[in-house]
C-alpha cells in the first residue's frame, strides 16, 4: 500500500497541466481565492449557453458581474478559482495584449493562418472538424466585427492536440465543442471563446520539450506514458476539460485588450484526478505568456500577408514535406548532440527516421510552418529553408 501511495504522488506530481500544460513552481507569497459569487452565474450561463445546440440568444447583461471583475483592480500574488458547483477543478486568469480586437480575431479565427502559431507552447495541431454553417462562417464571423449591433454567434468542433507538458512529457490529442460569440457591450466589443471537451482524450505519450518553454522545439513519440522514472509505464488521460475566454476591449480608439480566463481540467491515471488548481493557473499564465509575445510582436506580418502564404501551401505535396521534415528532424538531432543537457534529457531515445515515418501530413505541416513562423519572428528557427 505504501508503494501504491507513492506512485499516486508521483503521479500527482507529474500529470497536471493536461490543456494547457504547467509552467514552473508557484511563488511562496502566492495567495488563493474563490471568485466572487456574483460571477460564478455569469460562468454557468455561458456554459450551459454552448451546451445547448439549439440557437439561443445572448444575453450581455448576464455576464456583467463577470465584465465589472474583469475591470476591477485585484490584490497581488493572487489567483482565482471557481466554486465546487462546477465538479472540476479550476482557475482563472487575467492578461492584457496591446492589440485591437479586431486584430486577434483576424489572425486567430481565419482558415489559412495556422492557429497554433498564436499558442505555440500549448497547441502542436488544431483543426475544425465541424463549423455550423460551413467554412465561410469564419468570414462571417471577422466581418461581423465591423458593424457590431447585435451579438454574433458563431459554432463548431475542433480536434486538439497540445505540447508536451514539461515535466513529464506528456501530450494529448481529444474533440471540442466551440461557441464563440462577438458582442456589444457598453462602448466596446468583446469576444467570448467556450470549449467543452467532447470525450476522454487519447491515451498520453511521451514528447520532450527541447530547451526553454518559449523557444518553441518539441519532440514526439508515439509511445505511451510518462518520460519520468518508474513511470514510463502509466497510462495517462485528460478525462474532461471545459473553458471559457473573454477578450474585452473597452474603448473602440484604442487597440488594447482585456482578457479573462477560467479553465477546469480534470486528468489522471485509473480514473483518478490529479490535477489541481494551481496547476490549471501555470498553465493559462503559460498560454497568455505567449499568446501575448506573439500578438505584440512588431514582426508579426499582416493577416492577408499570413492567410496567403499557407493559402498557397495548404497543398503541398506530402513527400516535399516529409523531405524538408527530414532536414528539420537531423538540425533537431544536431542540437540535442550539441547540448550535454538535451542529450541527457533525451539520449538515444531520439530516432529521427523513426519519428519522421510516424508522422501524419498534418503533423509534417505544423512542425514546419511553426518553425517557418518562429523564423519570422526572430526566434531561432532549426532551418532558414521552408516550403512556404
Amino acid at each position: 500500500m505504501r508503494t501504491l501511495a507513492m506512485t499516486y504522488r508521483k503521479i500527482a506530481t507529474f500529470i497536471v497541466g493536461c490543456l494547457l500544460l504547467i509552467a514552473g513552481s508557484a511563488a511562496a507569497s502566492e495567495q488563493r481565492a474563490d471568485l466572487p459569487p456574483g460571477v460564478l452565474p455569469s460562468l454557468h450561463y455561458l456554459l450551459d449557453l454552448a451546451k445547448n445546440k439549439t440557437d439561443g440568444a445572448f444575453d450581455a447583461r448576464r455576464i456583467a458581474p463577470w465584465l465589472e471583475f474583469l475591470q476591477s483592480p485585484k490584490p497581488a500574488n493572487t489567483f482565482y478559482r471557481a466554486d465546487e458547483s462546477f465538479e472540476a477543478p479550476s482557475a482563472y486568469n487575467e492578461f492584457n495584449v496591446e492589440a485591437g480586437l479586431q486584430e486577434i480575431i483576424d489572425y486567430t479565427l481565419h482558415a489559412d493562418i495556422p492557429s497554433y502559431f498564436f499558442w505555440p507552447s500549448s497547441l502542436r495541431l488544431a483543426s475544425w472538424t465541424w463549423i455550423d454553417g460551413g467554412e465561410d462562417q469564419l468570414t462571417r464571423l471577422r466581418s461581423a466585427f465591423d458593424d457590431l449591433n447585435t451579438p454574433f454567434i458563431f459554432r463548431g468542433a475542433e480536434h486538439i492536440t497540445i505540447t508536451p507538458d514539461q515535466h513529464s512529457g506528456a501530450y494529448y490529442s481529444y474533440d471540442v465543442d466551440k461557441m464563440i460569440i462577438l458582442s456589444p457591450y457598453q462602448k466596446g466589443k468583446m469576444m467570448i471563446n467556450i470549449y467543452r471537451q467532447q470525450k476522454p482524450s487519447a491515451v498520453g505519450r511521451k514528447g520532450w520539450v527541447l530547451g526553454n518553454d518559449d523557444e518553441w522545439n518539441y519532440l514526439y513519440t508515439r509511445d505511451k506514458g510518462l518520460n519520468v522514472k518508474g513511470l514510463g509505464w502509466a497510462d495517462t488521460y485528460m478525462y474532461d476539460s471545459f473553458g471559457i475566454t473573454v477578450y474585452y476591449q473597452v474603448d473602440p480608439e484604442k487597440p488594447a485588450v482585456t482578457c479573462g480566463t477560467v479553465s477546469w481540467v480534470k486528468a489522471g491515471w485509473a480514473g483518478i484526478n490529479m490535477v489541481q488548481s494551481k496547476h490549471i493557473h501555470r498553465g493559462l499564465v503559460r498560454v497568455a505568456d505567449a499568446f501575448t509575445v506573439v500578438m505584440e510582436d512588431p514582426r508579426l506580418p499582416e493577416p492577408a500577408e499570413l492567410a496567403e502564404t499557407f493559402s498557397k501551401s495548404r497543398n503541398l505535396p506530402s513527400p516535399t514535406l516529409r523531405a524538408y521534415a527530414k532536414d528539420y528532424l537531423s538540425g533537431l538531432q544536431q542540437r540535442i548532440a550539441s547540448s550535454e543537457t538535451l542529450l541527457k534529457k533525451v539520449g538515444g531515445k531520439f530516432d529521427s527516421l523513426t519519428m519522421l515515418d510516424q508522422m501524419t501530413r498534418d503533423e509534417l505541416y505544423a512542425v514546419l510552418a511553426l518553425d517557418y513562423f518562429k523564423m519570422i519572428l526572430g526566434h531561432d528557427p532549426v532551418m532558414t529553408s521552408h516550403p512556404f
